[in-house]
């Protein structure tokens, strides 16, 4: 992971990681914060937030309380800035068990992410039995203290979620098992549900999970993956805020890679994340 020039006093932190107001059926003006602010570049938006944001948008159009995501796809097909943009959604299919719905992220008249997420409706809606999941240790982890990982702030590592870690670290490479979960609201003025926080925090498998390549480039130096997209498949609902993650990257030896993810909350087994990486380039890794 990239390391980034210290602020010697963070910023008075915001309230949400986004502004949102509805222009029309399914469309929305909306401002990032700084809360968005991810570890690659200090005016560019981490995927979390994406991921957030686009999964929000599919299930504010959607409305189907009966009906759970059993898998959210988002792009992320370029650096987002912590500006304001557009988001839209579509209802691409709205049957009685199943539904299709779409989002994208429009800035300046260019998409720059999107996402696509299938509903399916459950035979029933119980709450499954209790299963035995590591507990969360009681000590907070402090992204921002490593000495190795200054991270701009505030913004989404540090100041947007909340860390408990049972082995590993989001600032050192190889697997980690880290129980997640924000610490301010997706938007402003909005309860998180259980599916939008699951998706704002399924981005951070690479974080948990991450490693660098080998020196592909022959110059002694290791290149950090940065992934390009994120797919988060569910069992069901989520119980409560937090998520367990184990995860790992496993790499093809081609400058190509995957963190596979294992989610787990409070109930037991939630689901799983895979996300697609590549070496990250030069510009992006030193955090231009």
């Amino acid at each position: 992971m990239p390391s980034q020039p210290a602020v010697s006093q963070p910023l008075p932190v915001p309230p949400a990681l986004f502004q949102v107001s509805a222009t029309g059926e399914c469309q929305w003006d909306v401002t990032a914060t700084e809360l968005t602010r991810g570890p690659w570049a200090t005016g560019v938006m981490h995927g979390g937030a994406i991921c957030g944001l686009l999964g929000w948008a599919v299930e504010s159009a959607l409305q189907r309380p009966d009906l759970v995501c059993t898998r959210l796809t988002v792009e992320i097909l370029s650096g987002i800035p912590i500006e304001s943009f557009e988001v839209t959604a579509t209802i691409v299919k709205g049957g009685k068990r199943t539904a299709v719905v779409e989002s994208q992220l429009m800035h300046h008249g260019r998409m720059l992410a999107r996402a696509s997420s299938q509903w399916l409706l459950p035979n029933d809606d119980a709450v499954p039995p209790m299963a035995e999941v590591p507990p969360r240790p009681t000590l907070k982890a402090d992204p921002g203290a490593h000495p190795d990982m200054e991270y701009p702030r505030p913004g989404f590592n540090a100041d947007a979620t909340e860390q408990r870690i049972i082995t590993g670290s989001t600032e050192e490479p190889g697997p980690g098992l880290i129980w997640l979960q924000l610490s301010h609201p997706l938007v402003e003025g909005e309860t998180t549900t259980p599916f939008a926080h699951i998706a704002t925090l399924s981005d951070l498998g690479a974080a948990v999970g991450w490693d660098t390549s080998p020196d592909f480039r022959g110059d002694g130096s290791a290149a950090s993956f940065i992934n390009t997209d994120v797919t988060l498949q569910l069992l069901r609902r989520p119980v409560g805020n937090w998520a367990l993650f184990e995860s790992g990257t496993v790499q093809a030896g081609n400058g190509l890679a995957c963190c596979r993810s294992t989610l787990h909350d409070d109930a037991g087994l939630l689901g799983w994340v895979l996300q697609s990486q590549l070496e990250a380039p030069d510009e992006v890794a030193l955090g231009v």
